[in-house]
């Protein structure tokens, strides 16, 4: 099946709304929580110890900003909700 960017970016836009009410909402234990963040904080993609990574600019240094960008979009409640506790 093929799809259109525009409804690519749209199921992209429903799963990020989903994925942020969620956690926003869900009442998850405090140790789920600091795991979610712990793992999804793991770099994208994983270290390869290249000798000086990034020396030659590639488009997939953009997918990669992306996907930090997003992580840390999708994160941010999650991370007021440990904030919360913290408090309690």
């Amino acid at each position: 099946m093929i799809e259109t960017h525009d409804a690519l970016m749209g199921r992209i836009e429903a799963q990020r709304r989903l994925l942020l009410w969620l956690f926003a909402n869900f009442d998850f234990e405090r140790a789920a929580l600091e795991k979610l963040v712990r793992e999804m904080d793991e770099p994208y993609p994983p270290v390869d110890h290249q000798e000086d990574p990034g020396a030659v600019p590639t488009a997939a240094f953009g997918d990669f900003a992306a996907h930090a960008a997003e992580m840390r979009l999708l994160l941010e409640p999650v991370r007021q909700r440990l904030a919360e506790l913290d408090k309690t």
